[in-house]
């Protein structure tokens, strides 16, 4: 039985993250209102909290967020883990950039039903 109340939306983009230290980058496998999947360069526990850029299209919106759950990536990406992060703090005018941008890219209007945006790079 599903338990998710959003849908998954499949979406491969970049994202900027950090938790003490420089910013360093990764990126999202899906994302929804409420959170997203991301392969990250190192592997935090549960509990972790990130400070997140993502990038939807020609926005950025920064939001912080938790880890619910990491793996290994696969075995042959060793310096990659996937996280599911869930959304803590995101401020009404990005959470409303979040919720357009699902709307207008995974309205079935727009292609395959998959996103695609450009290269973002960690701010030094």
């Amino acid at each position: 039985m599903e338990k998710r109340k959003r849908t998954r939306h499949s979406y491969k983009g970049p994202i900027i993250y950090r938790r003490l230290g420089p910013a360093r980058a990764g990126s999202v496998h899906d994302l929804n209102e409420r959170g997203l999947m991301a392969a990250l360069a190192e592997r935090f526990p549960v509990g972790t909290l990130l400070d997140l850029l993502l990038s939807l299209g020609e926005r950025s919106i920064r939001a912080e967020a938790e880890v619910v759950w990491s793996q290994d990536a696969c075995p042959e990406q060793a310096t990659s883990w996937l996280h599911r992060l869930k959304f803590t703090s995101l401020d009404l005018q990005d959470r409303l950039s979040l919720e357009l941008f699902i709307a207008v890219a995974f309205s079935g209007k727009g292609g395959a039903g998959e996103a695609v945006v450009k290269e973002v790079r960690p701010r030094p």
